[in-house]
């Protein structure tokens, strides 16, 4: 569990800093080690605005997965109403585990949720590295776009390690739109600007980066015409 207290020491801000992978911190470090710009963001209305009205069906998609009461892990945090709606749903008799590589992100997360959802705990830790525990959900809620393709291998294969027998994996995240969509080069100069790990996931199904497919059930979804997907990943019983 994070320390309450906001005040950290030098070399524990360092440390924590020089953990951050080198992606992250090259693309993606002035927004998500920013305090400031995290505050700007974390809004639903704006990621509706930013996700052509798509963000409150997939949050809402995504959160119709999970059953009450469940042992849930969330690799990674993301603005919005996306982990509090999931976290309501868990209640009060279930565990929400939020693991995030910058303490930025989880030091903003803890303040808003730890009065809120006292089951929630929030794990300074790396989703590309093996996970001990087991649980029944894991959320990956737009996260693979915004890493490269071996760390993306990484997150899908531990996710699916770390389920319990009959468990699930949510994926939510971006998809290769259907070929006529109106919004397709506009989002494809966007990712070619500011996401450049994107498109690789246009032009690889989830699935294909699983080093044991056979031993779980599939299950896809697409929203606005394919530009997003879920995937749901069901482990099966007893077989591995």
């Amino acid at each position: 569990m994070i320390k309450k207290s906001s005040k950290i020491p030098p070399a524990q801000r360092a440390a924590a800093k020089e953990q951050i992978p080198l992606y992250q911190r090259e693309f993606y470090s002035w927004l998500y080690e920013s305090p400031r710009l995290t505050r700007w963001f974390d809004h639903q209305y704006l990621l509706n605005i930013l996700t052509f009205g798509t963000s409150s069906k997939m949050v809402k998609s995504c959160v119709d997965e999970i059953p009450i009461s469940s042992d849930v892990l969330q690799m990674g945090s993301t603005f919005g109403d996306q982990i509090g709606k999931s976290a309501a749903k868990v209640g009060l008799y279930g565990h929400y585990d939020l693991l995030d590589v910058s303490m930025v992100q989880l030091r903003h997360q803890r303040n808003k949720y730890c009065y809120l959802y006292p089951f929630m705990r929030f794990i300074n830790g790396d989703a590309s590295r093996p996970i001990k525990k087991r649980y029944d959900i894991v959320i990956c809620y737009m996260l693979l776009h915004e890493v490269p393709s071996a760390t993306r291998e990484q997150i899908i294969n531990n996710a699916l390690d770390c389920l319990k027998p009959k468990g699930k994996a949510i994926f939510i995240d971006y998809n290769n739109s259907v070929i006529w969509h109106p919004l397709r080069w506009l989002v494809k100069i966007f990712n070619r600007l500011y996401q450049p790990f994107a498109e690789k996931l246009w032009h690889n199904e989830i699935r294909n980066y699983a080093r044991n497919p056979s031993g779980y059930y599939w299950r896809k979804t697409t929203f606005l015409g394919r530009m997003y997907q879920k995937v749901i990943v069901t482990k099966k019983e007893g077989l591995y």
